[in-house]
């Protein structure tokens, strides 16, 4: 009976170390920074659309999934230019190295989203939930909306 208080005192000791770490633990996974979450406006009748987003994590993360109410399903993918021939690849996560600001932008790294409900039409709004892992730890959900962007508008952030 004493072996089994001390593995119980031991038991509860750690659930409550395990409390009052877990209140940090989720501070730190919920901290990435989303700036400049925009989509490019799409053509009538066009299925698939694109957004773009820059995403600065204070801890080592992941972008694991994305989702959006406007579209079927949304993707993370990736583009690049082999031997002249455009490849699009859909990516199961996108490294967030912590302190360092991760660009999804034309030509590289995007959210697709596929099968359109509606046509994205400059001046509106796509929302967008982001899953975001941190170190493996915990799963967080971000609430963003992507400003639409007219095609062959400059982006204001572009250098």
């Amino acid at each position: 009976m004493t072996e089994f208080k001390h593995t119980s005192r031991a038991l509860r000791a750690l659930c409550v170390l395990a409390a009052l770490a877990a209140p940090a633990a989720f501070a730190q996974s919920t901290s990435v920074k989303v700036e400049n979450a925009w989509a490019r406006a799409t053509a009538p009748g066009q299925k698939t659309g694109s957004v773009y987003v820059d995403l600065t994590s204070a801890s080592d993360a992941a972008l694991v999934a994305v989702g959006s109410p406007l579209a079927a399903r949304a993707e993370l993918h990736s583009m690049s230019t082999e031997g002249g021939v455009m490849r699009m690849r859909a990516l199961p996560r996108v490294e967030l190295p912590a302190g360092q600001t991760v660009k999804l932008a034309p030509g590289g790294t995007h959210v697709m989203l596929v099968d359109l409900k509606q046509p994205l039409k400059a001046g509106d709004k796509v929302p967008l939930t982001l899953s975001v892992q941190s170190s493996g730890l915990s799963l967080t959900t971000l609430k963003i909306e992507a400003e639409v962007r007219a095609v062959g508008a400059a982006n204001p952030h572009q250098h």
